[in-house]
C-alpha cells in the first residue's frame, strides 16, 4: 500500500470573476521512501496541491474535494481539529518556499524548532529544547545555533533549521516547495546531499515541489508534469527524462540550457490559460504544436503502463 495516496484532489478559489480552478481533478500515489517530484510553470498548481494536502487553506475557498489517503486512512472524514492534532506535522509535515518567511525574528532558533512538540505533544520545555537541539544536530547544525536568531544564520543554514523543524514530530511525509531556490548552487547541492541522507535513516517519503528540472533529477524516483492545475505526466525519472510523451513535458525539457552540445533552448510559445475559463478538453491545447480536432475533448491520463494525458498516446497505441 502506498503511504500517501491522492484521488481526484480539486481545489478552487474564489475570486470576483468566478472560481480559480488551481487544483482540477489530481491523483497520484507516494510510496515508502519515494520521492514524488512536481515540476511546471508558476501557477500550474503545484504549491496548492501541497496546500490541499496539508488542509493550509485560504479562507476563499470555493472547493475543496477529493480523497488523501495516508497509510490507508483517509484524511479527508477527519474535522479540522482531528488533521491538525494528529496529521499535521505529526504525518504530513512541510518545509515552505523561503525559508525567512517562515521564521519568526523575534525567537530564538531553539525554540522555534521545539514549538511543535510544546503545542501537539505537551512537552516540557526543557525536554523540548534538547530535542530541538538534536534535531538542529541532525541536519548538521552546531549546537550553538540553537540560541542564535534568523538573522545571524546564513540562507543554508535557515534552510537547515526549517527541514529540522519539519521533522521533529517524525512524520511520514515531508512536502518540500522550493527548499534550495533561493539558495547558491554549492547550498543546494548540500541540502540536497542532506535531503537523501534523511531520508535513507529516517524512512521519509518527499513530494518535492521545484522548477527546476535537473534539481528535481537528482532527488526524485518519478516526476509529475503540472499544467493548469492538472497532472499531464507522470512517471518514473527515466521515463520522463528519456521519453517524454507529453508534448508540454518535451518542450519543457528543450527549454533546459545544456552544459554539452550544441543544442539551443527553445521557448515555449504562448501563455498559460487563465484557470477561471481554461480551454475545453486538454488546456495545452491553445500552445501545443501538435494540437489537431480531438484535443478539444479532455484526453485520459492513462494509456497502459504510461501516464500522459495526450491523445496522441492513443494515435500511438493504434499504429502499433
Amino acid at each position: 500500500m502506498p503511504t500517501l495516496q491522492v484521488k481526484d484532489l480539486h481545489l478552487y478559489y474564489r475570486t470576483s470573476r468566478g472560481p480559480v480552478k488551481a487544483v482540477d481533478g489530481v491523483s497520484f500515489d507516494l510510496g515508502e521512501k519515494k520521492t514524488l517530484a512536481f515540476v511546471g510553470e508558476s501557477g500550474c498548481g503545484k504549491t496548492s496541491t501541497a496546500n490541499a494536502i496539508m488542509r493550509a487553506l485560504p479562507k476563499n475557498v470555493h472547493r475543496y474535494t477529493g480523497e488523501v489517503y495516508l497509510d490507508g486512512k483517509n484524511l479527508m472524514d477527519l474535522s479540522n481539529e482531528e488533521f491538525r492534532k494528529d496529521v499535521r506535522w505529526r504525518g504530513v509535515s512541510m518545509v515552505f518556499q523561503g525559508a525567512m518567511n517562515s521564521l519568526s525574528p523575534v525567537l530564538k532558533v531553539g525554540f522555534q524548532v521545539a514549538e511543535p512538540l510544546l503545542v501537539h505533544l505537551d512537552a516540557e520545555r526543557e525536554e523540548a529544547w534538547e530535542q530541538a537541539v538534536e534535531a538542529l544536530k541532525g541536519v548538521r547544525l552546531p549546537e550553538y545555533v540553537a540560541n542564535r536568531y534568523p538573522h545571524e544564520l546564513s540562507g543554508g543554514m535557515k534552510q537547515r533549521v526549517v527541514i529540522a523543524m519539519a521533522l521533529i514530530l517524525k512524520p511520514k511525509v515531508v512536502i518540500l516547495d522550493e527548499p534550495t531556490s533561493a539558495l547558491d548552487v554549492m547550498t543546494q547541492a548540500n541540502i540536497i546531499n542532506l535531503l537523501k541522507r534523511l531520508q535513507s535513516e529516517e524512512g521519509l517519503s518527499y513530494i518535492f515541489i521545484t522548477h527546476d528540472l535537473a534539481l528535481a533529477s537528482e532527488l526524485a524516483d518519478y516526476v509529475g508534469i503540472m499544467y493548469a492545475g492538472k497532472l499531464v505526466e507522470l512517471g518514473t525519472s527515466e521515463e520522463i527524462y528519456r521519453d517524454a510523451k507529453h508534448p508540454y513535458t518535451q518542450l519543457l525539457l528543450k527549454s533546459v540550457p545544456l552544459l554539452r552540445g550544441e543544442q539551443t533552448p527553445a521557448s515555449i510559445p504562448g501563455d498559460p490559460p487563465d484557470l477561471i475559463n481554461p480551454p475545453m478538453g486538454c488546456r495545452f491545447r491553445p500552445r501545443c504544436p501538435f494540437a489537431f480536432d480531438r484535443c478539444a475533448q479532455e484526453p485520459p491520463l492513462a494509456w497502459g503502463n504510461r501516464l500522459a494525458a495526450c491523445w496522441l498516446l492513443g494515435q500511438e497505441a493504434a499504429a502499433s
